[in-house]
């Protein structure tokens, strides 16, 4: 009987080793601003408490989670994007605009944007080396390649390789754009509810300058995508200067 009973018992312990294994914290990407992205895990301890893993998520008094806020400032307003649709109207030079505005959102992300994100209700998280550069270097592009996709079945057109190019260009200034939001997601444990407006604003943007290219103003700002850029880059101000408050 008791060769028995220590049997069982190493077979419960076994078990329940391996159950213990299996628990892993699970992330999740959610478009609420208020649902929690991490699913708590209670692992059974020796004194009958259930443990969480997930214990740094605070919580509100009620027992509610905190969301994540973009705080209202100022600062969070990308001045930079002004004098960079100045010089593109000016020129038309999509290549160089890429690469002046590459800078100037790294910036605006580190020191503005980033400043004013506050997660679990009052921490600003501190920068991510590895995750700024990530974000920049794959995420931007892979997501341009997506857009790009999308302008395609919007009404892109794909007269010659010329317009395809042009095409992804756009999607890159637009991927661009949206890298403070794009790093914001990833470093907020895929927290997209609160950083969707931004998105949206650029997307927005971009639509609602289609308009002037079918006019017979025969202007060289109406040729593809001069239109969209120029739109896309006042949607993203509009947006990181108002989505605070909305």
């Amino acid at each position: 009987m008791s060769s028995v009973q220590n049997t069982n018992s190493s077979n419960i312990s076994a078990t329940n080793a391996s159950n213990a294994k299996k628990r892993k914290v699970k992330k999740s990407v959610t478009f609420s601003d208020y649902d929690t992205v991490i699913t708590p895990v209670t692992n059974g301890s020796h004194n009958g408490r259930n443990k969480s893993t997930s214990s740094s998520i605070e919580k509100r008094p009620d027992g509610s989670h905190y969301p994540v806020v973009v705080r209202k400032s100022i600062s969070t307003v990308p001045f930079h994007l002004i004098p960079l649709v100045y010089y593109y109207m000016k020129t038309y030079d999509i290549y160089t605009l890429f690469y002046l505005t590459i800078p100037t959102q790294v910036f605006y992300l580190l020191f503005q944007f980033r400043k004013n994100t506050i997660f679990a209700g009052k921490k600003i998280l501190k920068p991510n080396w590895a995750l700024v550069i990530v974000s920049l270097v794959f995420a931007v592009p892979l997501l341009s390649c997506v857009a790009t996709i999308i302008f395609i079945l919007a009404g892109a057109p794909l007269l010659s390789l010329s317009y395809l190019k042009q095409t992804f260009l756009l999607s890159l200034h637009c991927c661009l754009l949206s890298y403070p939001a794009i790093y914001s997601v990833f470093n907020c444990d895929f927290k997209v509810g609160i950083f969707k407006k931004y998105f949206v604003a650029i997307a927005f943007g971009c639509w609602l300058s289609c308009f002037v290219i079918p006019l017979d103003w025969d202007r060289e700002w109406q040729n593809w995508p001069i239109p969209l850029v120029i739109g896309g880059y006042l949607g993203a101000f509009v947006g990181y200067a108002v989505g605070a408050y909305i």
